[in-house]
């Protein structure tokens, strides 16, 4: 261990007097033994890691994958039918309205409580 330090610490000597006064020899055993260290050195990971919270959205995500794409699907699927729902009361509302103001009865007639004593009237005796 010693001598690694050692060895360290006149690399660094030499390497501060400069490149140009180095000599060619050394440049090259300095180069070679650069490319080696370099071919030692561990290879990289696929990407990035953001120390601990990339690590941690690889354990939590990744085996949840297909239970958050059904959840996905199951939550696109619900607000379509919700929109689609309220479209379709829409267009209800639409016809109401338009038979409605079709009509020869004004509007205040529908609220006439008489108006609603008859229809009860009406419905009963139609449905005997």
């Amino acid at each position: 261990m010693n001598e690694d330090k050692e060895f360290g610490y006149k690399a660094r000597q030499i390497l501060n007097q400069g490149l140009e006064t180095l000599d060619e020899k050394v440049s090259v055993r300095l180069h070679e033994a650069r490319q080696s260290a370099l071919n030692c050195q561990r290879v990289p990971l696929r990407g990035l890691r953001v120390a601990g919270v990339g690590h941690m959205m690889e354990l939590a995500v990744l085996p949840n994958v297909r239970n958050l794409l059904a959840v996905f699907a199951l939550t696109i699927g619900a607000t379509g039918t919700y929109y689609w729902n309220a479209f379709e009361q829409s267009r209800e509302y639409e016809e109401i309205d338009s038979a409605l103001l079709a009509d020869e009865l004004p509007p205040s007639a529908y609220l006439d409580r008489g108006f609603q004593a008859w229809l009860e009237r009406a419905s009963d005796s139609s449905s005997q």
